[in-house]
Order: structure tokens, then sequence, then C-alpha cells
């Protein structure tokens, strides 16, 4: 690739009020630390849930944690420091600051900003460390806040202590998402030039060597000389202890290199999205390497200096060969961005799915059964939720990305469908009142029984093959959707409008929306709904009539589902209109939007997703990468792909193993997204779909597009779903 993918991303897009939920910062990919600016009111009153709104005008301070466009009010925004003029403390609305807006610049790697009190603040980051360069205006009096009981989420506890003028320690304990769960994380902030007064607040005793407080609320102020030159920080963070933050350091930046750690940090961004040339419009690359870098913002390197990390059992571990990752968002992130890393980083994906394994593994020994698996009591990491774990660590397995510990893996699997149905939902055959989670607990059955099919386990293959099979127990065959029953088997009352998003029997979606959950057997759903033609059909109807929600999970694989029944031309439709085209969005996240969204679902603009779309943690980035190259894991689980049309002329999948798989649309343009024909390293292709292998081991699909349907190609092809 000629040009620097890193100079095609905009950090910035999404970042406007509740359109993504995506912040400007300094980061490596998969990094632990996320140093960014957190604003005034956005980060406060909990509407901008990474901490940064586009639209705001101060800045609290720059924070070093969060999860990237998750919902509630986020994760994260924990060690915030503010440089400035004067002496600031005490509440956030009176201490944040005016910024120049015209001056705010972002890359991948770093990140900068004037004050209007003239000070410029700069951020880059290796993966536990954040490193800030504050330059003041000549003759001021430089003052550093450090914001330590601050959080997205209420901080519970935090203690530091200064060791000398040039060091504090200290660690906190944080709230996650749920009331229930909490992480706690320990940090080192080192100055480069050594404070000439550190003083606590609200405690207001003078910092010295081996001086500290503990309080929720805890700011520290650091007065530094005038003279000086920029003032430079390292924050280092560890989830072990104070003394291993500052071993990161020690091992991570043990310089005051600033524009090195930015050149090695951008290196790092390079290295990965550069494994995929795109060539097409330039919105469209612009959009594409945007998304793809916020698909590689997690899950997180916790792997410490000395090759060990934080277990959620709360004991210290050695990652053995491998790098250890934590920090997910698994209900959201599963669908789309973890097929993405298969091909564009396996390597990584052997390592993440090896901790996912090790965590619930961990989780199982130290909570009740039911409870392993979800968001509950203490983590080593900020982290989300594990939803449906077992669908991408099958995934992994069946695209031949060997486990670190098959076992592991297994046992991983078998534990997630054994926990999913209680005994007297199992004798149900689902779970009373919630047809939702009757679907996704099949799922993880079907999962652990593709696991064990492949390794011979014959009867755990049949106890989870029947399970998953619990879906169609709650499907109702009179009105065709899935419909919640009590336990005693009565079908209890269907919504008087299917369309609203009612949250009394589903979660976040209608029982339209709900309709195309189970994608473990679309053959199977497809008889159910009486037929290819009749659910084609119906398909075709949520679409046309505007009841589909792309600003949230449950239905963003439906447009594949065409291709999937035998219906390719509608996928390349309906994919094409999402991604680029003009549509009616009715939906939030939680009901009707106010006034319907008339227009695309993705632009390169801060405001750039549908009102209330979440990114989450990269979910929709990897549905918008993913579809844009034509590609698309409409089960996640099964090593496939399917095919549908790209946004690009060219696209080059650069694989780790040195082959390259390329994917050329001849007549691409925006009228003639419709297959016309397909030829697979030469030889006729037609079907719509492709399998894992055929993109790793190398080739070219040549398309030949045109701007009517072809409603024959594809259709004859043998269906795997």
């Amino acid at each position: 690739m000629s040009r620097n993918p890193c100079d095609c991303v905009n950090t910035f897009l999404g970042t406007a009020g509740d359109h993504g939920q995506m912040y400007p910062g300094a980061e490596r990919p998969f990094g632990l630390v996320k140093v960014a600016p957190d604003t005034y009111p956005g980060a406060v009153r909990g509407t901008a849930h990474s901490g940064y709104d586009y639209d705001d005008r101060r800045v609290l301070g720059f924070s070093h944690l969060r999860v990237s466009g998750t919902g509630c009010e986020g994760v994260g925004g924990n060690v915030l420091l503010l440089p400035c003029t004067a002496p600031r403390s005490g509440p956030p609305e009176g201490y944040a600051a005016p910024f120049d807006k015209q001056s705010e610049q972002c890359c991948p790697g770093y990140y900068a900003v004037r004050f209007e009190s003239g000070v410029c603040a700069e951020l880059t980051a290796t993966d536990h460390v954040g490193v800030h360069r504050y330059t003041f205006p000549e003759g001021s009096r430089p003052h550093l806040l450090l914001d330590l009981g601050r959080g997205f989420n209420p901080v519970f506890d935090v203690h530091a202590v200064v060791r000398t003028n040039a060091e504090m320690l200290g660690e906190f304990t944080s709230r996650l998402m749920l009331d229930y769960s909490w992480y706690r994380m320990f940090f080192c902030i080192q100055f480069q030039l050594g404070a000439e007064k550190v003083y606590f607040e609200p405690a207001g005793r003078l910092g010295c060597v081996g001086g500290g407080t503990g309080d929720r609320h805890l700011q520290a102020v650091a007065r530094f000389s005038q003279d000086d030159g920029p003032l430079m920080v390292k924050v280092g963070l560890s989830s072990i202890s104070a003394s291993q933050a500052r071993r990161n350091i020690q091992h991570e930046a043990p310089d005051w290199d600033f524009d090195g750690v930015r050149e090695a940090c951008a290196a790092s961004w390079r290295s990965i999205l550069e494994r995929i040339d795109v060539a097409g419009e330039d919105a469209h690359v612009t959009q594409f390497y945007t998304h793809l870098y916020r698909t590689c913002l997690s899950p997180f390197n916790i792997l410490e200096s000395r090759g060990t990390y934080m277990g959620e059992d709360g004991e210290e571990h050695i990652a053995a060969g491998y790098t250890h990752y934590n920090g997910w968002s698994l209900w959201d992130s599963y669908r789309t961005k973890f097929s993405i890393f298969s091909f564009l980083t396996p390597t990584r994906l052997r390592d993440m799915m090896h901790s996912l394994a090790l965590l619930i593994e961990q989780r199982k020994g130290l909570l009740p059964k039911t409870d392993a698996p979800c968001l509950h009591g203490y983590s080593a990491a900020p982290n989300t939720r594990f939803e449906l774990a077992s669908t991408i660590l099958l995934e992994a397995f069946a695209k031949g990305i060997s486990p670190v510990d098959v076992d592991v893996t297994y046992a991983a699997l078998c534990h997630l469908a054994d926990t999913a149905f209680l005994p007297e939902q199992e004798r149900l055959g689902y779970v009373p009142r919630r047809p939702d989670l009757t679907c996704e607990y099949a799922y993880d059955n079907w999962a652990a029984a593709q696991m064990a099919e492949a390794l011979g386990r014959e009867e755990d293959r049949k106890r989870f093959a029947e399970r998953a099979g619990f879906y169609r127990n709650v499907w109702d065959k009179a009105l065709r959707f899935y419909r919640a029953r009590d336990e005693e088997g009565n079908w209890l009352e269907f919504p008087d409008d299917p369309t609203a998003v009612g949250e009394k029997y589903v979660y976040e979606g209608s029982a339209w929306h709900w309709r195309w959950a189970t994608v473990h057997d679309i053959a199977g759903v497809v008889e159910l709904m009486g037929g290819r033609d009749a659910f084609i059909r119906e398909l075709d109807y949520f679409y046309q009539n505007d009841l589909h929600n792309h600003g949230n999970q449950p239905s963003i694989h439906a447009p594949w589902l065409f291709a999937a029944a035998g219906a390719p031309w509608l996928t390349q439709k309906w994919v094409r209109l999402v991604l680029d085209g003009t549509l009616t969005h009715r939906y939030g996240t939680h009901g009707f939007l106010p006034e319907p969204y008339v227009g695309p679902a993705f632009r390169n603009a801060p405001d750039g997703m549908i009102p209330e779309m979440d990114d989450d943690d990269g979910c929709m980035s990897g549905w918008y990468a993913l579809s844009s190259m034509g590609l698309f894991p409409v089960c996640v689980g099964r090593p496939l792909y399917g095919v549908g049309t790209p946004l690009f002329g060219d696209v080059v999948i650069h694989g780790e193993n040195g082959k390259d798989f390329r994917i050329v649309a001849r007549n691409q343009s925006h009228e003639n997204h419709f297959i016309q024909s397909a030829r697979l390293d030469g030889a006729e292709f037609a079907r719509p779909w492709l399998a894992h292998r055929e993109i790793v081991e190398g080739g070219t699909l040549e398309l030949t597009l045109g701007d009517a349907p072809n409603t024959a190609w594809g259709t004859d092809a043998e269906l795997p779903w």
C-alpha cells in the first residue's frame, strides 16, 4: 500500500452526541491504557459514555481507561490529569477548562489540544503507560490537577502516596456498569521534573516523601517551577500492584522520549491496518479504516512486564507462551469483529481465545455456576459482558486457529452450555417468559455440540445438540414469531403491536427484530416460517416497511440472511442501502426515535452514526468493515462468510501467512451493486459464501457488477447454513 492507512483514520467520527459514543485518544492496538480527553458536561452527566462529546467545549482532563462506544454511563474515566496555570480542584464543573476547538488534532497513537489558557497538551501511549507532554505559556506557573477519584461510574475508594517529588503511587476500586461488579487498578505517576509541592484535596495536607491519603473523592495538586520547559508525565497502570505499574513504565517507556513513543505507537497501528488494502471513494476508504481501527481497541493486553497477569480469581498468573487479554463486551462484539481478527491478526486471536477460556475457568470456581459467565463480582480489567462467548471460541477453533490448550477451550464451551438452561428450564425446553434467552442459550449449546463433534465426544454432542433445538419450543407456528411461554407451557400475550419495542419478554428489540435471532439453524427457521419463499417475503417486508433497526444489535445480521436463504440479490440490495444509501430509521435502543432519521446509517462525520446507535466495543464498526468488503459471518461459529458486494473496486487481505486474498469488483459504482457473475481463481463461482480456508490460502475473487439484480446468480448453490 503506497499510502499510510493511519492517514485515512478519522478518530472524530462517531464522537458527537449519541451517535456512536466513541472518542479521540492515544492508544496502541489492544492496549490497556487509552489516554483521552473527558469533556464537560458530557463526561459528568453520563451522556458521553466514552468520556468525550465532540460538541462540548470544556475539558475535565485526560483519563486513562475506557471502553469504546458502550451504553449506560460507560466504563473507565479513571486517573484524570489536567494541566493548568493556577491551582484547580473541587467539583468537575468548577475545574473544567475551555479549549480551542480548532487546535484539536488526533491520529492513531496521538492526541493534541490547546487550552484557552495557552497550555498545549499532547498525549501518546504504550500498552500500559500514558505519556503526556504539556507546554505552558512563557512566564506562567505550571500546575497539574490529578483527580484520582473520578470515573464514569462511582469510584468506591482510592489511595495514593507521594513517594518523592517526582513519583506518586496509588490504587482505586471502581464500579463497572452494574452495581454488583467492580475492578481494581494500581497506578504509578512520574513527573520528569520534580514538583515543588504536591498536596492532596480534600485532606489538604502536604504530600511529601512517605506522605499519602485515601478518599473516594481524592484529588492532588502538583506545582512546578516556572521555566523548566515542557512538563512530561508518565502514568503506568497495573491490575497487580503499584510496584508493577512502576515496572511497566520502566519496561515500556524507560526514557522521556515522547516523540519516540509516539512513533512506535503509530507504527503499531500501521502494521495492523495495512493488513487490508482497499481502493475506492475517499469517503468510503476513510470510513473503512476508521471502523477497522475501532475494532482493534479491545480486548486489552494485560500481560505485564514480568510475564504475568491478574486473573479473574484475584491471583497473579504466569502467561506461558501467549499474551493475555481481558476487557470484553461480547453480547455486542461477538457478532462481527472477532471474525475480522481471524484473517487480520490470527495469532492475537488465538491468544484472545485462550484468555477468554481461562477467564471462564477462573470465574466458574468462584461464583455460582449460573453467574460465572456473567459480569458479577471482581474483574481484573474494565469489562461489560461475556454472553455468547462460546460462539467465538468455537469459530476460532473451526477456522483452524489452534487453541493454546484445547482442553481448556472445550471445558469453557461445556460450562457455558451446561449452565445456560437451569434444570427446570431444561425440563421445559425453554426459558419461561424469555424467548430471546431461549434462542441465545440454544446457540451456546449448538457451539458446544459443534466442538464436541469435532473432538469425537459423542455423548456430549447429543446432549448439546438436543438443547440447540430448544429455540423451536418458543416459536408460535400460528403467528410465525417467537413468543413467550409460562412455566405451564401456556403462550403468554403477544404484543398488540409487534413492531414496538416493549422489552417485556425480549431485550432491546421488538418481536420483529427478534424474529431473525436464530442463525445456527437457518434452514430450520426457514422451515418454521413456511419455506424459502415465505421466509424471503417476510424478511423483505421487514425492510420495505422500515421495521429494521440497524442502530442496535439484535437484527444487524438480518440483511445477510437473504443470501443464506437463497436470495443473494436482496442481500446485495439491502446491505448497500445500509452502508451508504438512504433508509428510514425509526428505532432507538429502547423504542421508537422521537422522529425517524432518514439517511445513511454510517457517515464520515462526528455524528456519523444513527441517533442512539452505540458502536458497542467495535461491533458496529466491525459490521461496516466486513460488509464494505463484501463479506459477513452470517453464523458466528461456522468457518464461513456470506458474499455480498464490496464498496470498493479492489480489496486485498494480506494474510499473516504471507498469502494474499483479493476481491475485485468490476464496474463497481453506486448504481452497480448487483453481482452478475463471479470467478474464483479463474473458475466460475456461483455460491454466495466463502470458506475461511479459501481466504487464508490466498486467491482472487472477481465479481462483475451491474445496476440490475441477477436473480439467478448464487441461487442454485447448496446453502451451508
